[in-house]
C-alpha cells in the first residue's frame, strides 16, 4: 500500500471500522481521497473482501475515477470492490432477480427522450381531460413526466397517488378543479406505469422505486445483498434524495423506519451484525434541490444513525486563508439549518497552503452594463496571464495523486504566471455566457465552454442530421438550406440566394430546383450523368454559379444520388454518412485546420457516429426513416449525448462554466460574474404541475417559505464557486442588462460575502450599449456578414412580435426566407380566424338589413363554417386532426355561448391598413372592429383581436405592441375614436383589456421605430432561451439553439 500522508481526522475516518461513520468534508479537504484510502485499508489492513465493499457516487466519472485510484494501488487480477452510480447499482439488482416480481429481466431502459416518444405513442390514449394539452403537446407531456420523476423520488407509487387524490376536498371551485388535476395524474401515472411492465420499458426513476419494492415485498431477496456487503460508502450524501436515502437505510438497518428497529434492537440485546454505513458530505455543497436532492438526509443522519461516529474534516489544501474565510461567513446566513449548528461542530476551513503576501485576495468588479463587466473581466485575464503566484503546499501535505489539490508550483518550487486554463469564469447559467465569449475573442483569449452541451446542438453535427433529413423527406426545406449553406459546396451567399429566388418563383423545392438546373432525378435511375456537366449547356447554370460552386453542386447531387441508393437497400447509417463526410470534404475540412475547434468537431462527429452505431444495435429493425424521427424527438425534449470542450487534452484556454458544473474543480483564479438579484440569486422557478406538499417526504422546516428555501440553495451555490477559488477570488455584476431600463440590484450574497455595503459601488446611470460586440464569429449568420442582403422595407406586426422574440429567428424567416413547415397551432389558428371572419359578416349583413338575411347567425352556421374553413395541413395524424378539430368545435360552441352577443355591432372585419414611416412602412390586419355608440357624428369603437394560444401573462400584455398601434391607425386614418382594445383568448374563453393609453401608443410606436431601426442595422443577434428555442421552426439551423 504506497505510502500516503493523511492529517489526524483524515486518518481517523480512513481507519474507523466499529460502527457507521458521518465524515463532513468541507471543501478541498481531500473528501475523495480519504473515501479510497478508506476501501484500500478495509481490504489490506482489515481482510475485508473487496466483493463485501459497496460504494455508491452520483456520476459515472466519479465511479470511474475512484476505480481507478484503487487499482493504481492493487495488485493485478484482484477482486474488484462495487463501485457504482445509485442508478447502476439498482439496473444490476434488477435484471437479476427482477423475475422475482414479474419484471423481464432483459428491459429495455428508456432515457428521457425515450420515455417521452413512449409516452406520446399512447398520448390520445391517456386519462386526461382537463389537462390535456391543447396545442402545446411536447410542453405538457414533459411537464407530467417530470412530475412523475419528482413521485418517484418521493417513493410514491401508482396507488399512493390515487390514494392521495381521492382524499382530497371538493367543497370549492379551487378543491374541485385540484381533485380533477390529481385525478387525471394519478391515474396517467398508473397507466404510464402499467404500459412500462407490458412493453418491459423501465426509466431510470423507476430503477430505485422498482428496486425498493423489490426489497419489501421479496424480504428473501433483501438479506441476500445486506448479507452480501459488509460495508457500504455513499460520497456526496447531501445530494441523496428520498428514495435513495430509504434505499440506503435498507440495506443497512432493514426497513425504512430504520431507527425503530436499530432502538429497539438494542434495548432487548438482540442486535443483528448488519452493514455498516460510511456518508460522506457537506450540506453546505448541497445543491441540486431542483433534480430531488434532499439536504435533509445529510442534517438527520444522527437521528436515523445516533450512534455513528463524526469526523469533521476541516484542513483546506487548496484556498487562501481570505477566500475561506469569506465564504464561511457567507454560508453562514443559512443558521440554523446547517450541520455546524445543529451538530455544534465548527466547521471553518484552515487553509494549509502557505501563499505569498498579497492584499487582493476577494475583488469586486463594478460595471456600467454586461458588456463592460465582460470587458473587465477580460482585461484582469490578461494581466493575471502575464504575471501571477501560484501557492506553497505545507510541507509533508501531500494527500493526493497526480491530480492533487496541493500542486500549486512549479517542479521547483518556483513563480510562474497564470496559464489561461488555471482560470475559471462561473457562470449562474449557460445563457450568460455569451458576453464574456465576445469579451474574450475580442482580446484574443482563448475558451472553452466546460460541462455538459448536447452533441446535437453544435453546428457541425447540425449539418449531419440536415442531410439525413434530406434523404428521408427531400421537401424538408429547413434542413435542404442547412446542408447547402455547408462551405464545403463552396456556394457563395449571393448564388444561395438566386437559386432559393427561382425555387420560389417556380414553386419548387430547393431540392427540386437543383434537380431541375442539372436535369436529373435523383433516386430514379442507378446511375446519372454527373460526370458530364460540363457537356451541359444551360445558361442559367453559368449564370448563377462559378466554376467552383457547380464542381461542389455536383459533388453534393453525386452524394445524394448515391446515399438515395443506399437508403433504398436498407444499408447501415453509418455507412451513409462516413460516405457524406469523406467524399464531400468535410471531415477532412476540420483536420486539416489543425486548432483545438477542428479537433473538437472531429472528436463530436465520433461521437456521433458512436452514438448512431449504438442506436442500430439497440433497434436492429429499425431504419434511417424511424431514426430521424427519434433525433427529432430528442431535440424536441432536450436530450442530447453531452460533449465537454474541457476533454480536449492541452487545450491552454480560460473555462466558462456554470457553478454547477464546477463542482468538484478548482482554479488559481475565480470569476464568479453575473452577481445581481433575479441572476445570483436566481428567480425562484416551480414545476409547472406542483408537487403535493403531502406527497413530500423531505420537509426540513415546514414553516421556511419556499422563497427561503430557494434562497438558502441559491447561498450554498454560490458558496462552492467561491471555494473552487485557490489563490484569487473575483466577483463582479454591472448595473444593467441587456435592453432592461431597471438598474439592477447587487445580490445579497455580495453584502453577504464581502461584509460591507456594495451599493455605493454601482452608482451608474443606463447609456446606450453598443452592439458592436457581438459580432464576432461565435454570433454570426451562416451567410457571411460581407454580404448584405437588399431587406424588406415593409413591415407588419407579426415581423415586429418575431424580431421582439429573437432577432435571429427574424433573419431566417424575413431575410433568408427560409421556409417554415406547416404547423397544427397555425392551420388551426387560421381555421378559426377565417370562420369568426365569415361568422361575424353574417351578422353585421344581418345587422345592415342586407336583403336575404333574416335574422342573426347561429351556432349550428358557425360550426358549418368552421367545417368550411378547416384547414388540414401540419397535424401529426388522422387521429390528431380529429381530436383537434373536435376540440376546436368545444372551444366555438364555449365561445358562443359566453363571449357571443347579437347586440355586438362590428363596423369591420379583418379591416388591412399601411402606416408611412418615412421609407418603411407598417402593415397590419385588425379582426374586428365593433361599434360602441356614436358621439357627435364620431364612432367610438372597441378593437378586438383573437387569440388561439393560451392566455398570456399580464405583463406580456402590458409589453405588446399590437393593438397600441393598431389604436394608432384606426384614429389616424378611419377617423374613429378608439375608447378600448380586447384581446380575446379563445381556447380559455377569455377576454383582457389592453393598455391603449395615449402614453402607451407612444411607447410602443417608439418601439416599433426602434425595432425598425435595429433591423436597418441588421442587428440579427441571437437570444437563445430553452422554451422560445424548443418552439422554433429554425432550432435546427440555429448554432445557439437551446432545447
Amino acid at each position: 500500500m504506497t505510502t500516503v500522508s493523511l492529517n489526524e481526522n483524515q486518518q481517523k475516518a480512513v481507519q474507523y471500522i466499529d460502527g457507521d461513520l458521518l465524515i463532513i468534508a468541507g471543501a478541498g479537504t481531500g473528501k475523495t481521497a480519504v473515501i479510497t484510502q478508506r476501501i484500500l485499508y478495509l481490504i489490506k489492513k482489515c481482510n475485508v473482501k473487496p466483493s463485501e465493499i459497496l460504494a455508491l457516487t452520483f456520476t459515472e466519472k466519479a465511479a470511474a475515477e475512484m476505480q481507478e485510484r484503487i487499482d493504481k494501488e492493487m495488485e493485478y487480477g484482484y477482486e474488484e470492490p462495487r463501485i457504482s452510480t445509485f442508478h447502476s447499482f439498482c439496473d444490476g439488482i434488477l435484471r437479476e432477480e427482477g423475475y422475482n416480481m414479474g419484471l423481464d429481466g432483459g428491459y429495455s431502459l428508456m432515457t428521457t427522450a425515450q420515455s417521452y416518444i413512449f409516452l406520446r405513442k399512447f398520448y390520445h390514449d391517456l386519462p386526461l381531460d382537463t389537462l390535456k394539452p391543447r396545442g402545446q403537446v411536447t410542453k405538457t407531456l414533459n411537464d407530467i413526466l417530470k412530475h412523475f420523476s419528482r413521485l418517484q423520488d418521493e417513493d410514491v407509487s401508482p396507488e399512493d397517488y390515487i390514494k392521495f387524490a381521492k382524499t382530497l376536498p371538493k367543497n370549492t371551485e379551487e378543491q374541485k378543479a385540484d381533485f380533477q388535476k390529481y385525478k387525471e395524474l394519478s391515474e396517467t401515472y398508473k397507466m404510464y406505469s402499467e404500459l412500462k411492465m407490458q412493453e418491459s420499458k423501465v426509466d431510470f426513476g423507476d430503477l430505485i422505486i422498482l428496486t425498493l419494492k423489490l426489497f419489501r415485498e421479496r424480504q428473501n431477496v433483501l438479506e441476500k445483498y445486506r448479507k452480501k456487503f459488509k460495508y457500504i460508502l455513499v460520497d456526496e450524501f447531501q445530494d441523496t434524495n428520498y428514495t435513495q436515502n430509504v434505499l440506503v437505510n435498507i440495506l443497512t438497518l432493514g426497513l425504512d423506519e430504520s431507527k425503530k428497529k436499530e432502538v429497539n434492537e438494542k434495548k432487548k440485546g438482540t442486535k443483528k451484525i448488519r452493514p455498516l454505513l460510511t456518508v460522506v458530505g457537506d450540506d453546505d455543497q448541497a445543491i441540486y434541490k431542483f433534480r430531488g436532492a434532499a439536504i435533509s438526509n445529510i442534517l438527520q443522519f444522527k437521528e436515523t444513525y445516533p450512534d455513528a461516529m463524526e469526523v469533521v474534516l476541516t484542513e483546506n489544501y487548496r484556498s487562501r486563508q481570505e477566500i475561506l474565510d469569506a465564504s464561511h461567513a457567507l454560508i453562514s446566513k443559512n443558521n440554523p439549518n446547517r450541520l455546524e449548528v445543529t451538530e455544534k461542530i465548527d466547521k471553518r476551513l484552515i487553509a494549509k497552503g502557505v501563499f505569498e503576501n498579497d492584499e487582493n485576495i476577494v475583488n469586486l468588479i463594478a460595471a456600467g452594463n454586461e458588456s463592460g463587466e465582460a470587458e473587465q473581466v477580460a482585461d484582469e485575464i490578461a494581466k493575471l496571464t502575464g504575471s501571477g503566484e501560484y501557492a506553497k503546499p505545507v510541507e509533508g501535505s501531500e494527500v493526493f495523486d497526480e491530480k492533487g489539490q496541493s500542486s500549486f508550483v512549479k517542479g521547483d518550487g518556483g513563480k510562474q504566471p497564470l496559464r489561461f486554463s488555471d482560470i475559471a469564469i462561473l457562470i449562474r447559467a449557460n445563457s450568460h455566457a455569451e458576453p464574456f465569449v465576445q469579451a474574450l475573442r475580442g482580446m484574443g483569449i482563448p475558451y472553452k465552454l466546460g460541462g455538459s452541451r448536447g452533441l446535437y446542438s453544435r453546428p457541425e453535427i447540425q449539418n449531419l442530421i440536415a442531410f439525413l433529413k434530406v434523404l428521408v423527406d427531400y421537401s424538408d426545406e429547413i434542413a435542404m438550406y442547412k446542408l447547402l449553406a455547408m462551405s464545403v459546396w463552396k456556394l457563395t451567399p449571393r448564388e444561395y440566394m438566386d437559386i432559393n429566388r427561382l425555387a420560389r418563383e417556380e414553386r419548387l423545392t430547393l431540392f427540386e430546383e437543383l434537380e431541375k438546373l442539372w436535369n436529373i432525378k435523383l433516386g430514379q435511375e442507378e446511375k446519372i450523368p454527373l460526370d458530364e456537366i460540363e457537356d451541359i449547356e444551360n445558361p442559367i447554370i453559368e449564370k448563377i454559379f462559378n466554376a467552383d460552386s457547380i464542381a461542389g453542386v455536383t459533388n453534393l447531387l453525386t452524394i445524394l444520388q448515391s446515399s438515395i441508393l443506399k437508403v433504398k437497400d436498407n444499408r447501415p447509417m453509418t455507412e451513409i454518412l462516413y460516405e457524406f463526410v469523406k467524399s464531400s470534404g468535410y471531415l477532412d475540412s476540420f483536420v486539416s485546420e489543425e486548432s483545438a475547434d477542428g479537433l473538437f468537431a472531429v472528436s463530436n462527429i465520433q461521437k456521433f457516429f458512436e452514438s448512431i452505431k449504438k442506436y442500430e444495435k439497440d433497434n436492429p429493425d429499425s431504419n434511417i426513416y424511424e431514426y430521424v424521427d427519434f433525433i427529432e424527438y430528442c431535440i424536441e425534449v432536450g436530450e442530447s449525448p453531452v460533449v465537454d470542450q474541457s476533454e480536449l487534452e492541452d487545450f491552454n484556454a480560460v473555462n466558462i462554466l456554470t457553478v454547477h458544473g464546477s463542482k468538484g474543480l478548482e482554479f488559481p483564479a475565480v470569476f464568479l460574474v453575473n452577481l445581481v438579484a433575479q441572476r445570483f440569486p436566481s428567480r425562484n422557478m416551480s414545476d409547472s404541475i406542483p408537487m403535493p406538499e403531502d406527497l413530500i417526504k423531505e420537509m426540513l422546516d415546514k414553516k421556511m417559505s419556499q422563497e427561503e428555501a430557494h434562497i438558502q440553495e441559491e447561498r450554498r451555490l454560490f458558496y462552492v464557486g467561491a471555494t473552487r477559488a485557490k489563490e484569487k477570488l473575483y466577483l463582479s455584476a454591472a448595473s444593467f442588462y441587456g435592453d432592461a431600463k431597471t438598474k439592477k440590484k447587487p445580490s445579497v450574497f455580495l453584502y453577504e460575502i464581502l461584509d460591507r455595503d456594495v451599493a455605493e459601488e454601482f452608482n451608474f446611470e443606463k447609456g446606450k450599449v453598443s452592439i458592436d460586440g457581438y459580432e464576432g464569429q461565435e454570433n454570426t449568420s451562416i451567410i457571411p456578414k460581407e454580404v448584405k442582403i437588399e431587406l424588406m422595407k415593409n413591415f407588419s406586426y407579426s415581423q415586429l412580435d418575431t424580431y421582439e422574440l429573437c432577432p435571429r429567428k427574424y433573419e431566417y424567416a424575413y431575410v433568408l426566407r427560409v421556409p417554415q413547415k406547416p404547423n397544427a397551432s397555425l392551420s388551426f389558428g387560421t381555421t378559426v380566424h377565417n370562420t369568426l371572419k365569415d361568422f361575424y359578416t353574417l351578422l353585421k349583413t344581418s345587422k345592415e338589413g342586407i336583403e336575404g338575411i333574416v335574422s342573426e347567425p347561429t351556432l349550428e352556421e358557425l360550426l358549418k363554417l368552421y367545417n368550411k374553413n378547416w384547414v388540414r395541413a401540419g397535424y401529426d395524424n388522422t387521429k390528431h386532426e380529429n381530436m383537434k378539430k373536435e376540440q376546436g368545435e368545444k372551444m366555438l360552441k364555449r365561445y358562443f355561448e359566453r363571449i357571443y352577443s347579437n347586440d355586438e355591432t362590428p363596423l369591420d372585419l379583418e379591416e388591412s391598413f399601411v402606416m408611412h414611416l418615412g421609407e418603411s412602412t407598417f402593415a397590419g390586419k385588425i379582426d374586428r372592429i365593433d361599434l360602441i355608440q356614436e358621439d357627435n357624428g364620431v364612432k367610438q369603437v372597441c378593437i378586438v383581436d383573437y387569440k388561439t394560444g393560451k392566455v398570456k401573462k399580464e405583463a406580456d400584455i402590458k409589453k405588446d405592441l399590437q393593438l397600441p398601434l393598431y389604436a394608432i391607425f384606426v384614429e389616424e386614418k378611419l377617423g374613429y375614436k378608439v375608447v378600448s382594445a380586447q384581446y380575446i383568448f379563445l381556447e380559455e374563453g377569455v377576454k383582457i383589456e389592453a393598455d391603449i393609453s395615449q402614453k402607451r401608443r407612444e411607447k410602443a410606436k417608439e418601439r416599433m421605430v426602434e425595432i425598425i431601426e435595429n433591423i436597418k442595422a441588421r442587428d440579427f443577434h441571437a437570444e437563445p432561451d430553452m422554451f422560445k428555442c424548443g418552439m422554433c421552426d429554425y432550432r435546427t439551423v440555429c448554432e445557439f439553439a437551446k432545447t
